[in-house]
Formats: C-alpha cells, structure tokens, sequence
C-alpha cells in the first residue's frame, strides 16, 4: 500500500511518517499528523498541547503555510526508500537538506538492473536541458536497443571483474549511469516540499517528475491537508 513502482526497475516506499506528538490509537499507522505543525507553533505562546478543535489546527496551518513560518512545518519527519536510476540520484542529492543512506557498490553486488527509457525523447527546439517527444519510432528502437546492448556487455565486464578478483570500487566502473541504485531518504516536511515543488515542475526532467509524484501520491494519503496547502502556496506552476 505504500509502495509505488516506477519505471522499469524502480519503486518510490514511504516507510514513516514522524512528528512531535506520539500516537496512541490503535488504527495509526505513523506518528505524523496534519495538526503536528499547528501545535508545535503554539510553544511560541506557551500553548503546547491546548485544546484545540481540528478546524482551528487547519486554519492556523494554512496561516503558517501562507506565511512563510516554515519552522513548525520541519517537525514533521519523513522515510522514503527509493529504487532509482543512478543519473536520477545524482539529480536529487542537489537537495542538500536530506539526509541520506545508499547502497555500496564497495560491498555489495550491484544487480543486473538498469533503466531503458520507453519512450526516447529527442532535444527540446526551445529548451537548452529538455526533451520533446518528437523521435520517429526506428531511431527510438535503435537507441534503446543499443543501450540495453551496451548495459548487458558493460555488466558481464563488471561480473567478470569481481570473478577475476578486481576490488568491487573498481569493477562498478564499468557501469553506467542509468543502472539502479537503492537508498533510505530522510527529510522534513517543509524540505520535501521545496522538493517537491521543483521537481513536480513541468520543466523538470521526466523520470524526476514521476518519483515526486509518487512521493506526493503518497504523502496525500496520510498528511492531505499538507498536500492540500502544498498545491495551493508551494508548487511553482500549480
């Protein structure tokens, strides 16, 4: 349920959800809630945990959100374990405000996964960095043929290497850069959602579009009001 594949090989798990505020009821599945960041705010008048009704915590969030008060938001903690292409990865660690834990080429052998585009996109006219799906289907076929070619030769090296005793730091060269790696991504809510609204951007990169979506799509499910707020303050083209 909270796990959402993507791509060929790749998938998007949110794996906790954690706030302020410990959760005793039987049916709560993280100790997160839309109302965290509204009673956090309130130790600023030395309110902390003051009845409240939900309608107010709502209100005072979206006051928050409006605002720019983004401290009470960064309370709330998230858990994501991700399986993405290497390239992709390299686009995400920009976000230098997640903390994160990837697999080790050093010690662990890599699997025979890699990501071949379905659909080949050819160079934007009127972007510098983009893509356009305006390929002809042969030229699409040839590349992704060839690719999957190349991957296939380039790991045989890589597993031969390991086999010949080459230390796995060096054999994982042979890789490329659309091979999957896996990790554990931890970031606070108001972080992610920085993240989120970059990278949910229509002139973000396709592959980095269809993970935030998948971590919007499921960060819907448990925080909504959060996202509710998220479309109406935060995404830059919503």
């Amino acid at each position: 349920m909270n796990t959402i594949k993507l791509l060929d090989h790749g998938f998007v798990k949110l794996r906790n959800l954690s706030g302020p505020t410990r959760r005793t009821e039987s049916e709560a599945i993280f100790d997160a809630s839309d109302i965290d960041p509204a009673n956090t705010a309130r130790i600023s008048f030395d309110n902390l945990d003051t009845e409240r009704t939900v309608e107010q915590d709502y209100r005072l969030y979206e006051y928050l959100i409006k605002h720019k008060h983004g401290t009470p938001i960064e309370m709330v903690e998230t858990w994501w374990e991700m399986k993405l292409p290497i390239f992709l990865a390299r686009q995400f660690v920009r976000h230098r405000t997640a903390c994160i834990n990837e697999v080790s080429g050093r010690y662990a052998t890599l699997p025979e996964e890699w990501y071949i585009p379905e659909i080949v996109g050819g160079k934007a006219r009127s972007n510098k960095q983009g893509q356009e799906d305006n390929l002809d289907i042969e030229t699409q076929n040839w590349f992704k043929e060839n690719l999957n070619s190349t991957c296939e030769n380039s790991y045989e090296s890589y597993i031969s290497a390991l086999r010949d005793g080459v230390a796995p730091e060096h054999a994982r060269l042979f890789l490329h850069v659309n091979h999957y790696t896996h990790w554990v991504w931890k970031q606070d809510l108001r972080n992610l959602m920085g993240f989120l609204a970059l990278r949910l951007d229509e002139h973000a990169q396709i592959e980095a579009r269809v993970y935030a979506q998948a971590m919007y799509d499921l960060l819907k499910l448990y925080l909504p009001k959060s996202m509710e707020y998220f479309d109406k303050y935060r995404r830059l083209n919503g």
